[in-house]
């Protein structure tokens, strides 16, 4: 009898760096390889093996932002279960399973572009080329990508190529299954989300022959900070229906969001590239019933038609949070069932003497911190194949559950999404 193999993806939003030599983010090198916690001799580097060549880069445009937006609304909804504080990153797990993809064919392949906004696999490694040389511009954001092959298994040149040219991805190989392994991976995705999350896999997969690991850190300071003036402590009202008094910040912003159901603001970062953004559901609105209703779609017009220039009254209570959640049945309900099948799974492009590799795990983590300097925030995935003076115009005080994102500013795609139902 065959037996399956595993292809863990992980995937980290916010800052991820490497453990044994300098690492690019998308196209772009985001910073030095952090040797801690990598055991001499216990992961080989395979990528000076691999010479990166210039692949196809095409800017974001209306049809990636459709698809972006899309998949961004549909996995924030799908993972969202009623009353639970919840925070994902769009930008980690699109990227993760776009690089996984790579080594999909099939109806495996066909229900991996469905989900991923509809778009063809060769479109959507070009857009993310270029899209994440866009984002790492900036000095707040940072992202780095990395496959991990175990040691008895081959992964395909193919694939690996893609990696590297698309993703700047760095490759090892290494025992999966070692202890020693496991704390490598793990420090590299401490390291590369300056510790918001410290661990993305607790124990060792004998069955697992390849990782992926996607990073994103995001560390921004407020464009106007708030000081000790602009603190007020006032009662947060749960979504339990207990109230807590905690402190807000307040403060005036110029840009007002608003559609049928809600009101918000977005409230910049400094340099402007990056904006924080919050969505108060009308009082007769059920914050589970808004959710349900978001879409693609309804964010982008949101955005789109914003109120520049008009007074907004911010009231924001001062949050952090942590979530970790597994993604397979958001996944599934979002049209991927093949790549979790035994019999089904199609990777026959990724792993060479290919014995049915499925996905058997993908594993997500997330942090975020908001307070009176600024946002830090950061994201783990992991993918595992088996086998607010004056009175102004507009109110917002977030004194009840809310629906938040860090946004990009210049795309108006959220880099993370959540809401907020506890304090």
């Amino acid at each position: 009898m065959k037996v399956k193999k595993m292809l863990a993806v992980f995937m980290s939003v916010l800052s991820l760096a490497a453990c044994i030599l300098p690492f690019s983010g998308c196209g772009k090198t985001v910073g030095k390889v952090h040797n801690k916690g990598v055991k001499s001799g216990a992961v080989r580097d395979l990528t000076e093996g691999i010479s990166k060549n210039e692949s196809a880069s095409k800017a974001p445009d209306d049809e990636f932002k459709a698809a972006a937006s899309s998949f961004a609304a549909e996995l924030f909804k799908d993972n969202y279960s009623k009353g639970k504080t919840t925070l994902v990153s769009p930008l980690s797990v699109l990227t993760a399973l776009a690089l996984v993809q790579n080594g999909a064919q099939g109806d495996t392949l066909a229900q991996l572009e469905q989900a991923l906004g509809g778009l063809d696999r060769d479109t959507l490694n070009a857009y993310m080329r270029a899209y994440c040389d866009f984002l790492t511009e900036s000095e707040e954001l940072k992202i780095a990508n990395s496959v991990w092959t175990d040691s008895s298994a081959e992964a395909k040149r193919a694939f690996l190529q893609k990696a590297v040219d698309s993703y700047s991805a760095q490759i090892f190989s290494a025992p999966l299954s070692s202890k020693k392994t496991v704390s490598s991976i793990n420090s590299w995705v401490k390291k590369n989300t300056d510790g918001m999350i410290p661990k993305i896999i607790e124990n060792a997969d004998r069955d697992a022959v390849m990782m992926l690991i996607n990073a994103v850190a995001f560390e921004a300071k407020w464009e106007t900070p708030y000081t000790n003036d602009d603190i007020e402590k006032l009662e947060f009202n749960s979504y339990s229906g207990k109230s807590k008094k905690t402190e807000f910040m307040c403060s005036t912003e110029s840009v007002y969001l608003s559609d049928s159901d809600a009101i918000g603001f977005m409230k910049p970062y400094k340099n402007g590239r990056f904006a924080f953004a919050a969505l108060l559901p009308n009082e007769d609105v059920n914050i589970d019933d808004y959710i349900a209703s978001l879409s693609g779609e309804k964010l982008m017009k949101i955005f789109s038609s914003a109120k520049k220039n008009e007074e907004v009254d911010v009231k924001m209570p001062k949050f952090k949070a942590e979530y970790s959640t597994q993604l397979i049945d958001t996944l599934k309900k979002m049209g991927i069932e093949d790549a979790f099948d035994r019999k089904s799974a199609d990777f026959s492009s990724l792993i060479d003497k290919n014995d049915g590799a499925y996905i058997g795990t993908v594993m997500h983590k997330t942090f975020i911190e908001v307070d009176q300097e600024g946002t830090r925030a950061a994201a783990a995935t992991l993918v595992g194949i088996s086998k607010m003076s004056m009175p102004a115009i507009n109110p917002v005080c977030l004194n009840r559950p809310f629906v938040y994102m860090i946004v990009d500013t210049e795309t108006n795609l959220p880099l993370f999404i959540g809401v907020q139902t506890e304090i």
